[in-house]
């Protein structure tokens, strides 16, 4: 078999074994990693499976479209391929048949090869670009390894992400009384596994990966725990139509889960030194999610509890009264009816009395120093920065 057939054979697994299933909801399908320098085939290849381009595009329409309107989206494309390549090989490290004497420097190997995946990703430079690759990751933390175990009172088999041996299981010894346990593990506890083993840092990898997707990181911010607001992700959250379509699935996902993290967020020294109009764009996503979760439900969507001790949950929690307090910002809620404003205000006045000291001071002149921009088109915009 020639090189370009062996890569052609690579490409159709990537493609029809792993990127289609993944988006379609089917069951991925892991063989070889893929290497850093395989990209300058894929990028110029067709896969032979003639089904997988259409359902790969329609199901990259369809998640990334649920966030903001787009026309089309970039597949296949060479970053998108590159987000496919480094998660086969996280997915690849965590093979238990790598634990074996001479497999264990393969680990080794193939994390170095994510890391120059990873490294290759590209900014994106359109709406379209942002929310086709955030449509690619955003299954990927949720994907999980059906292990089964296979016991009798001679023998135990063990199927560890990998399908049971039907013919096996009903030979004579196994008789039919055999027992089954199964267990479904998903990426982010298995990597977590492997890392208290061997110190590999396959998680912060994983991490790394969700932000070459500035969208992804931010609607999963419980697996991205050193998050801030890098340029790159001011450059998507200046499209006022993403911005919209993340706070709501922030909302959907869990508004006081992501509080810390965006409250962290703005506490970092670097955001209070950024341009007047690229501040905006955090503060804005933080006030667009308060004011989301407000009007999405009946009453001021407030915990029963409301606890604001910890310090970046306060900040977070400021956002909202040090808008109402600014003269500039006030415009943000004139445009709501009166019966709106009046539970969005309930809401401010509940959190307002309960933030601790200092957190006010702390927000209000951010807010106070931000400039909302004219009107800017997400098409002509420049991501000069990605930041893992």
């Amino acid at each position: 078999m020639s090189d370009g057939e062996k890569l052609q054979r690579r490409y159709d697994e990537l493609v029809a074994g792993f990127v289609a299933p993944l988006l379609t909801g089917g069951k991925v399908v892991v063989e070889q990693p893929h290497a850093p320098g395989a990209i300058h085939y894929y990028e110029h290849a067709n896969t032979s499976d003639v089904h997988s381009n259409p359902e790969i595009f329609d199901a990259l329409h369809r998640h990334a479209a649920s966030i903001a309107p787009i026309e089309t989206v970039p597949w296949p494309d060479r970053d998108l391929l590159l987000i496919a390549m480094a998660a086969v090989n996280l997915l690849h490290v965590t093979d238990p048949a790598l634990d074996r004497l001479f497999a264990r420097g393969s680990r080794k190997k193939v994390v170095g090869w994510i890391d120059a995946i990873i490294g290759a990703i590209a900014p994106p430079n359109t709406r379209a670009d942002a929310l086709a690759r955030h449509a690619m990751l955003d299954p990927v933390p949720a994907l999980r390894r059906r292990d089964v175990v296979a016991k009798t009172w001679a023998y135990t088999y063990r199927f560890i992400g990998r399908p049971t041996d039907a013919s096996l299981l009903t030979k004579p010894v196994f008789g039919s009384k055999f027992k089954e346990q199964e267990s479904l593990r998903d990426l982010e506890a298995l990597l977590a596994d492997l890392d208290s083993r061997t110190g590999l840092g396959t998680q912060p990898r994983l991490r790394e990966l969700l932000a070459r997707s500035p969208v992804t990181e931010l609607v999963r911010l419980d697996l991205c725990e050193a998050f801030r607001f890098g340029l790159a992700t001011l450059a998507v959250l200046s499209d006022d139509a993403i911005r919209g379509g993340v706070a709501r699935e922030i909302v959907e996902r869990g508004e006081w889960k992501a509080a810390p993290r965006l409250g962290r967020a703005l506490g970092d020294p670097i955001l209070g030194e950024a341009p007047p109009a690229h501040l905006y764009f955090a503060l804005a996503l933080c006030f667009e999610v308060q004011m989301t979760a407000t009007l999405d439900v009946p009453g001021p969507a407030l915990p029963e509890q409301l606890d604001l001790s910890d310090p970046d949950t306060a900040r977070y929690a400021a956002v909202l009264p040090a808008f109402f307090e600014d003269e500039t910002m006030i415009d943000e809620v004139r445009a709501f009816d009166d019966t709106d404003r009046s539970v969005v205000q309930e809401r401010c006045a509940r959190l307002a009395a309960a933030l601790p000291p200092g957190a006010m001071e702390q927000i209000a002149p951010l807010v106070r120093r931000c400039q909302r921009p004219g009107s800017t088109s997400a098409s002509n915009l420049t991501r000069t920065e990605v930041r893992p």
